[in-house]
């Protein structure tokens, strides 16, 4: 009889057991998603789903050498690469620890190429300007914000019905990330799943928000107007024109849709292709932007104050090189990812360079110790 009571009570553990992790994958279906994927690794191959983003074939490239100073740097902030393109100049670069042509992950980068993509739909008339609301893309039930705000990460959308936590106009803010919260949802199961609990905070509006699900939306939006999946895009418009190699971009799980603001492998030399093919706007006789709006994505009138502070703009980030005595001068753009991933679109040097690494390096001195003094 107790050996039958024992079995008993360890029958009852067991289904409660099993009906708490039911309960629990009903309740936050994202932790398994994520613990199947893990974070986000840094080189290629990775864990999770894929879609490829088609290329052109590739050269050899004989690399030109790079100062000490500079390489010293990169060494010193676990750099893996620093590539440079400067017009009448060889390439020049260093690889420490892999090979030209291993595929880093992008990380956030990838959201520049979302926020020009969406000016560029606005360039051929696909829309008339930012101004155009989200649901006119995406339905009645998308959030009730302009595509303008999305793009300057000044929609400030939070998750409705949430539990109270700290501050819930940051509860879509990628700093304030939880396994639990509206981030890591987005990244399991793409924006559509968030919907109808995501609307603009109540408060002032043209307050900046660092928040994916924005680019995540934009995505979304490019889809709806272009009528193709988002890799396609990217590939037709932006990677095979600026003579890119095959690379391969986070899906959402089980689908063929990329994830629009992370992880896109490519080698760091088909980002100084893309930055050479953005910097140029395209080609003379194919421009990527019209002239106005290749300005205002690329060089947009800030005040010098606010362009020193650093500003972010049209999904790409802008400030200055105005150190005393330095060789170079004038306002700059750049792309920035996780981890001290960079692109620099340098105007008044005709200049691109590339920076993938462990951690972050110094933004100004980066490039300051590629030229010499004059």
């Amino acid at each position: 009889m107790m050996h039958l009571l024992w079995w008993r009570r360890l029958f009852a553990l067991l289904l409660l057991g099993i009906a708490g992790i039911v309960g629990f994958d009903r309740a936050a279906p994202q932790i398994r998603v994520l613990w199947n994927e893990g974070f986000p690794a840094l080189v290629w191959p990775a864990r999770g789903d894929f879609v490829q983003i088609d290329g052109v074939p590739q050269r050899a490239i004989a690399w030109g050498d790079l100062p000490d100073a500079a390489k010293l740097r990169l060494s010193q902030t676990q750099g893996r690469t620093l590539l440079v393109d400067q017009a009448g100049m060889p390439l020049r670069g260093v690889f420490r620890d892999m090979s030209p042509n291993d595929r880093l992950n992008s990380y956030s980068l990838v959201k520049s190429l979302i926020g020009v993509l969406v000016v560029k739909v606005v360039s051929d008339g696909h829309i008339a300007d930012l101004d155009q609301s989200l649901q006119r893309f995406l339905g009645s039930e998308a959030p009730d914000i302009r595509i303008g705000q999305a793009l300057l990460m000044q929609s400030n959308l939070v998750l409705t019905g949430e539990p109270p936590k700290g501050d819930q106009s940051k509860s879509t803010d990628d700093a304030d990330f939880s396994p639990f919260g509206a981030v890591a949802r987005l990244h399991a199961f793409g924006p559509e799943h968030l919907f109808k609990r995501l609307q603009p905070a109540a408060g002032p509006s043209g307050v900046f928000h660092y928040q994916s699900v924005n680019t995540a939306l934009l995505g979304a939006v490019l889809e709806q107007v272009h009528k193709a999946p988002l890799h396609q895009i990217l590939s037709d418009q932006i990677w095979k024109p600026a003579g890119a190699a095959t690379a391969f971009w986070r899906a959402y799980p089980n689908t063929d849709r990329a994830s629009p603001y992370c992880c896109l492998y490519a080698r760091p030399v088909d980002w100084l292709r893309v930055g050479r093919f953005l910097l140029d706007n395209g080609s003379e006789h194919d421009p990527f932007l019209s002239p106005d709006l290749w300005r205002a994505w690329l060089l947009p009138q800030l005040t010098p104050q606010v362009r020193k502070q650093g500003a972010y703009g049209w999904h790409i980030r802008h400030d200055v090189f105005d150190r005393p005595g330095a060789a170079m001068s004038g306002p700059f753009a750049y792309m920035l990812g996780h981890g001290g991933q960079v692109v620099y679109l340098i105007p008044d040097q005709d200049m691109v360079v590339v920076r993938f690494g462990g951690q972050m390096q110094l933004l100004h001195s980066t490039v300051y110790e590629l030229v010499k003094k004059p």
